[in-house]
């Protein structure tokens, strides 16, 4: 049973908006578009991944959880979980095509695609954190949990030059006989445990915002501008109330909550009622008041030079 619905992660969608943003002639322009086109390839590795999940026969009262994000001694982030009453398995999902070598020492994942060589972090290491960080957690709340890993390759079309030699791989559909494969003792109330991980799971969020940092890309060469939600086209025209879009005639009345997120993620979590007149392209500092006050955490100062504090909520 699949207790938590896909969710793309706030740094994906940060990503398309910086992509959408960027001039690509831009010096930066390919890098970004690389790093979507990974992480987009990862999100379909893992909706495939639940499908094969949710659509198979898996033991009894076995729960299934994605993007799981803990705080435990230090933040992890699981991909997949499944919980059963015997066991806690930890799936960590790559979409790779290619040729591809595990390495030990030093500890990474190697493609060799069309004679390019990229290296990327080791899933092994990756799983080595993610068991401990999770044994930990569990320690916390007073339980015994015996906690499995293995990688996942959800499609069948990479060729493995060299495997892992510490996890199982597990490519298609093998994961399902992996998982009747382990303990079917009962040790664990499997149902106790997903609640737990719920209660205590955070929103996928990215700690390197705004990525204009991130990235060293200079704030005045993202475009400004609300989005149309219906077409995509920047920027939306602000009529009385409401925003009209010039390229398909379509009007929306909070299209400027995006933009303002898209502001947090990609240049200031903070925003003068100026700032934001500048980056709405709105007519007046009073109207960038008005939807700051509405959109905001919080406001800091009281003088004319106030900030408002953005969220992702």
């Amino acid at each position: 049973m699949l207790l938590k619905e896909f969710q793309t992660t706030h740094y994906k969608i940060a990503l398309e908006s910086l992509n959408k943003r960027l001039n690509p002639r831009h010096e930066k322009a390919l890098k970004i578009e690389e790093e979507l086109s990974l992480q987009e390839a990862g999100e379909i590795g893992e909706k495939q991944l639940l499908t094969i999940l949710t659509e198979s026969q898996l033991p009894k009262n076995t729960f299934i959880l994605h993007n799981v994000n803990l705080q435990s001694i230090f933040n992890i982030q699981i991909d997949v979980m499944v919980i059963s009453h015997g066991w806690c398995l930890i799936l960590e999902v790559k979409n790779l095509t290619g040729e591809l070598i595990f390495n030990n020492n030093p500890p990474q994942l190697i493609c060799i695609k069309e004679e390019n060589k990229i290296a990327y972090r080791s899933p092994e290491s990756q799983l080595d954190q993610y068991l401990f960080g999770l044994s930990k957690f569990f320690e916390q709340h007073q339980l015994k949990v015996p906690i499995h890993g293995a990688i996942s390759l959800p499609f069948t079309n990479a060729i493995i030059k060299t495997p892992p030699s510490k996890y199982p791989l597990l490519l298609g559909r093998a994961v399902i006989n992996h998982i009747w494969s382990l303990p079917k003792k009962d040790i664990i109330p499997s149902k106790q445990v997903a609640d737990l991980v719920l209660q205590h799971n955070a929103a996928p969020s990215w700690n390197q915002f705004p990525l204009s940092r991130y990235y060293g890309i200079d704030p005045a060469d993202i475009q400004r501008g609300v989005e149309c939600p219906h077409c995509g086209a920047i920027p939306m025209k602000r009529l009385k109330r409401t925003w009209f879009c010039e390229k398909c005639k379509k009007r929306h009345m909070h299209a400027h909550v995006k933009a303002l997120k898209d502001y947090y993620m990609l240049i200031d979590k903070y925003i003068s009622p100026k700032e934001a007149m500048h980056y709405l392209r709105l007519r007046n500092r009073y109207e960038a008041k008005r939807i700051l006050k509405a959109n905001s955490k919080s406001r800091i100062g009281n003088t004319s030079r106030c900030k408002y504090e953005l969220s992702l909520q």
